[in-house]
């Protein structure tokens, strides 16, 4: 007589794209007795579930930083179908508070793993200066009324770095300072101190358009390091504003020491996209 053994569920990664405003956060990663994005994703799936998971994160932004296409995974001990996945992605948005959104939720392949599996991110940092250009109200309405109903500056201006009111920054400039890190075989200095003792890797591409009163850097790269997105947004700044000059950036960029320069404040940053290899990738379709 023999014995059979025990059938073990199969686990299948479950793949989560989200988006969220980090203003209200202390990042993504969990921290005892601090609002985090993670917390807050894993006490949602444990009411759509009713049972804890641990989720795995692609990218861990800092504090107050927002996401667009942030990507996550849990192991899911199921067979899976496209029904349960819909029907868990249901339940999750609505235990998910109102500053975190789910773009989309999919079954991955069985070797994904949302950080690992990534082979690069795209980061969009955004700049802001001179008066906010806000709507105008009748000048007959009554003083009080006028004030409880002054325009607010809206959710976009508040996730900008904003540069002053009377600054007139140049960015061509801060182009040619981006121009400098071509060629450059990795960017040792430009990230802060940390654990993490490797380099950064060269950028793949970059961008600066400008809008009225506003400018955004998009960077993409494989890997970024520690504060390396908000290290070169603050000095592009400077030099914008003629405070340093447009070759100074490749400069720091191959020091052996970390940044020890200007770090742009977190709510200009998001984290755009996440990419994977077409194979892996649980959300190619979109």
């Amino acid at each position: 007589m023999t014995c059979e053994k025990p059938r073990v569920p199969n686990r299948v990664p479950c793949a989560l794209l989200l988006s969220y405003d980090g203003g209200a956060f202390r990042g993504w990663q969990r921290q005892p007795g601090m609002p985090t994005i993670q917390e807050a994703i894993e006490d949602a799936l444990q009411q759509a579930l009713r049972r804890k998971v641990l989720l795995f994160g692609a990218a861990r932004t800092d504090a107050g930083v927002h996401a667009e296409g942030q990507v996550c995974h849990f192991v899911k001990e199921a067979v899976g179908s496209s029904a349960s996945v819909e029907s868990l992605a249901a339940g999750l948005r609505e235990a998910l508070p109102p500053s975190i959104e789910l773009r989309a939720a999919a079954l991955a392949h069985p070797s994904f793993h949302a950080r690992s599996s990534a082979v690069g991110k795209r980061y969009r940092y955004r700049f802001s200066w001179g008066a906010p250009i806000l709507p105008r109200l009748p000048l007959a309405m009554d003083s009080v009324v006028s004030q409880s109903l002054a325009p607010q500056p809206s959710a976009s201006l508040l996730r900008t770095f904003q540069l002053g009111l009377s600054a007139a920054p140049d960015w061509e400039r801060a182009r040619a300072a981006l121009r400098g890190l071509a060629g450059l075989e990795a960017l040792p200095g430009l990230s802060s101190p940390s654990t993490d003792r490797r380099p950064a890797p060269p950028l793949g591409s970059w961008s600066l358009t400008e809008e009225a009163q506003s400018c955004a850097l998009e960077v993409a790269g494989p890997a970024f390091r520690k504060h390396q997105v908000r290290n070169i947004a603050g000095h592009l700044a400077a030099v914008a504003l003629g405070l340093a000059e447009p070759e100074s950036l490749a400069a720091l960029a191959v020091r052996t020491r970390p940044w020890m320069g200007a770090c742009a404040p977190p709510q200009g940053l998001t984290l755009v996209q996440v990419e994977y290899p077409a194979a892996l990738d649980p959300f190619a379709a979109r």
